[in-house]
C-alpha cells in the first residue's frame, strides 16, 4: 500500500508540473525562447533515509541563427536527507558554432553521511573483495567540486578536448583513535587536467533512436596540481543506440562502462556501484579503484506522451584488473516509467526502479541514462 501511495503522489506531482509546460506547446515556436523541466524528488532508502528535494533544466538556443547545434541547456538540482545529507548540483551545457564546440561547467557542493563495507582481513582477497564476513563503517564527508569540459569538432563526428577538475573533500570516518579517543579523518584534494575523446554520430542529443555514443577521457591527477596524491583515472564507454522496429517506438540500448583508476588513489577518488551504472544499489558495499559494466535498456512508447524502459545488466569493483575473477559477480534488473515533458527537445521525465544483490534503489531523472 505504501508503495502504491508513492506511485500516485510522484505521478500527481510530475503531472502538475508539466501542466504550464503543456498548456505552452500550442504556442508558435518562435514566441518560446526558453523551455523547462522539472521534478519533485522524492525518494527512500536505507543508507540515507527520506530523500526530498527538486530538480529542473531549461533549454534554449544561444544562436537562433544556428539550425544545426542542439539546445544548450541549465540544470540545477538540490536534496535533503533524513541522514542530514544535503547536496546542491548545477550543470551547464553549451553546444556552440553549429555544433563544433561542447562546453560542459559541472559545480557542486555537499555534506554527505554514508557508510562503507570493509572486509575483514584474512579471507580471500581482502580489502576490495566482497563477502558477509565484514562490517559496516559510517562516514561523513564535506566536499565541493568544479568540473569544465571542452571539445572541438576534428572531423564530423567526432570530437577532442581538455578537461579540469579542482575537488575538495574532508571525510570523518565513525571510527576513533584507541589513544586521542579522535575520530579518523582524511582531507584529500583531488585535482586533475586530462584529454577526452567521442564519436557521436546520434540522431539527437536528448532522446536518440539510432547512432553510436563512444567516450573516452584520460585524467592526471598530481601534486604538481595541487591533489594531495598522484594517480591516473580512465573512463570508457560505448553505447549504441537501435531503433529496432524503425518506428522511434521501441529503442534498445546496449551500454559498456569503465571507470579506472591506478595508483595512490585515496578514499574519495575509489569508485562505488550505483548510479546509472549500475542501477539497484545505494548502500555503498561494493566499491573499489576500479567498475566495470555492462547492460542493456528497453525503451518503448506506450500511450501519447507516456512510455516505459526496462533495464538488465551486470558487474564488478575491484582493487586491480587481475582481481576481477575474485570480486563479486553483481547483476541489476528493472523498469521506470516515462513521461515526454518538452516534445520539441524529446526530454522525459521518470522513475526508475532497480533491484541488485541484496540492495534496490529509486530514482528521479530528467533526460535518459547512456549519453551524457
Amino acid at each position: 500500500m505504501k508503495w502504491k501511495s508513492l506511485f500516485l503522489l510522484v505521478i500527481t506531482c510530475i503531472s502538475l508540473s508539466t501542466h504550464a509546460q503543456d498548456s505552452t506547446e500550442a504556442k508558435s515556436d518562435s514566441a518560446k525562447k526558453v523551455r523547462y523541466a522539472a521534478i519533485p524528488i522524492i525518494n527512500y532508502n536505507r543508507s540515507l533515509g527520506l530523500v526530498a528535494g527538486a530538480m529542473g533544466s531549461m533549454y534554449y538556443k544561444i544562436n537562433k541563427k544556428d539550425t544545426i547545434s542542439p539546445s544548450s541547456s541549465t540544470m540545477l538540482m538540490g536534496i535533503y536527507t533524513t541522514s542530514k545529507s544535503s547536496f546542491g548540483l548545477a550543470v551547464q551545457q553549451l553546444y556552440l558554432n553549429e555544433d563544433r564546440w561542447r562546453i560542459k561547467v559541472i559545480a557542486g557542493t555537499g555534506q554527505i553521511f554514508f557508510q562503507y563495507f570493509q572486509g575483514l582481513p584474512g579471507f580471500t582477497g581482502g580489502y576490495g573483495s566482497y563477502n558477509d564476513n565484514g562490517i559496516w563503517i559510517d562516514y561523513q564527508t564535506n566536499m565541493v567540486f568544479f568540473r569544465t569540459d571542452v571539445k572541438r569538432q576534428i572531423v564530423p563526428h567526432f570530437y577532442g578536448g581538455l578537461e579540469a577538475t579542482i575537488s575538495r573533500a574532508k571525510t570523518e570516518f565513525d571510527i576513533k583513535n584507541p589513544i586521542t579517543g579522535e575520530k579518523y579523518t582524511q582531507e584529500a584534494d583531488i585535482n586533475m587536467l586530462g584529454y577526452n575523446l567521442l564519436y557521436d554520430n546520434r540522431d539527437h542529443v536528448n532522446y536518440p533512436t539510432q547512432g553510436y555514443f563512444i567516450q573516452f577521457s584520460n585524467n592526471f591527477i598530481r601534486e604538481g596540481l595541487g591533489a594531495s596524491s598522484d594517480y591516473e583515472n580512465y573512463k570508457m564507454s560505448f553505447n549504441y543506440f537501435w531503433d529496432i522496429k524503425n518506428n522511434e517506438k521501441s529503442i534498445l540500448v546496449p551500454r559498456v562502462f569503465a571507470d579506472i583508476s591506478a595508483g595512490d588513489v585515496p578514499f574519495q577518488g575509489e569508485n562505488t556501484i550505483g548510479g546509472d551504472d549500475l542501477r539497484g544499489y545505494t548502500q555503498g558495499k561494493y566499491r573499489g579503484k576500479q567498475i566495470y559494466a555492462i547492460q542493456a535498456e528497453l525503451r518503448q512508447h506506450l500511450y501519447k506522451k507516456f512510455g516505459m524502459v526496462a533495464f538488465l545488466g551486470a558487474g564488478t569493483a575491484t582493487n586491480e584488473f587481475s582481481e576481477i575473477g575474485h570480486s563479486e559477480f553483481l547483476p541489476s534488473v528493472g523498469v521506470g516509467v516515462r513521461y515526454r515533458m518538452i516534445e520539441k527537445e524529446k526530454i522525459n521525465v521518470g522513475i526508475d526502479v532497480g533491484a541488485g544483490k541484496d540492495d534496490w534503489s529509486l530514482s528521479f531523472r530528467i533526460g535518459e541514462t547512456f549519453g551524457r
